[in-house]
């Protein structure tokens, strides 16, 4: 299965998160490397990794994307499906020069709703200032705000630009930095048609950025239609220890052992 991420796609989460400088557009998109059956889990726990540390949550919007190519490169791209997830992120990793060592730890490292919402076009008259996004780490028996409400307009690149935005860097991303050629990824995998893409994590509120993940964590992500949900009708869902997943609401919850 092919999975990438986005880096730096929200204003603000990779200068503060990764200490690096941001651009207008993301900074670049990794491999989550899929090595475990497992490694994308919507099952009640998630792995901690063995080794690292500062461990943060990143609740992301993941789209199902279809891919064409044209000799040997991606030559267009649509998304089908819309979910959310988590893309927990080691901050701290002794020897790691790419991103992408710190995204996936084998089975369970990442999280990912079990249902998602078929997507007829990707517009902002489909998916606008209305899809909310929310965070909450629930630990010791408290409920705390991890990344303050979003929604998918904040995002540097979405709707149709985001797929020609990926087509051309998926395309033309080179082996720089914490940052890898993607092109040769896609030629060991056989050219895949499918994608899971995360598309990258807001920014934390004071309570997210001073803590990070630990064990007995339970992680609550939610993405909900606020013509019809409130943040607090998300928030009593998770503190009533319930998940809900219908046409305007989607949502998970993961212990973290």
């Amino acid at each position: 299965m092919l999975c990438l991420g986005i880096i730096g796609n929200f204003s603000g989460h990779l200068s503060g998160a990764e200490d690096v400088a941001e651009h207008d557009l993301p900074n670049g998109i990794f491999v989550i490397h899929c090595d475990h059956p497992e490694t994308l889990s919507s099952s009640p726990s998630a792995l901690y990794p063995p080794a690292g540390s500062r461990v943060d949550i990143e609740p992301e919007f993941v789209l199902r994307c279809k891919v064409s190519y044209e000799d040997g490169k991606v030559s267009a791209m649509m998304a089908t499906q819309i979910t959310i997830g988590n893309d927990f992120t080691i901050r701290e990793l002794e020897g790691s020069d790419k991103i992408s060592q710190r995204k996936a730890w084998g089975e369970k490292s990442k999280g990912i709703n079990q249902k998602w919402w078929d997507v007829l076009r990707l517009s902002p008259d489909n998916y606008g200032e209305n899809l909310k996004l929310v965070s909450y780490i629930e630990r010791d028996g408290k409920m705390h705000l991890a990344t303050p409400t979003v929604d998918c307009t904040e995002l540097k690149v979405f709707y149709c630009h985001l797929m020609a935005w990926m087509t051309d860097r998926i395309n033309h991303q080179e082996d720089d930095g914490m940052y890898e050629a993607i092109l040769p990824t896609l030629a060991e995998q056989g050219y895949p048609t499918d994608l899971i893409l995360y598309t990258g994590a807001p920014n934390y509120t004071q309570w997210g950025e001073e803590n990070f993940v630990q064990k007995g964590d339970k992680v609550h992500i939610a993405a909900y239609n606020s013509d019809f949900i409130t943040e607090q009708n998300v928030q009593d869902m998770f503190v009533n220890q319930k998940s809900i997943n219908n046409e305007e609401l989607l949502s998970f919850s993961q212990t973290v052992v």
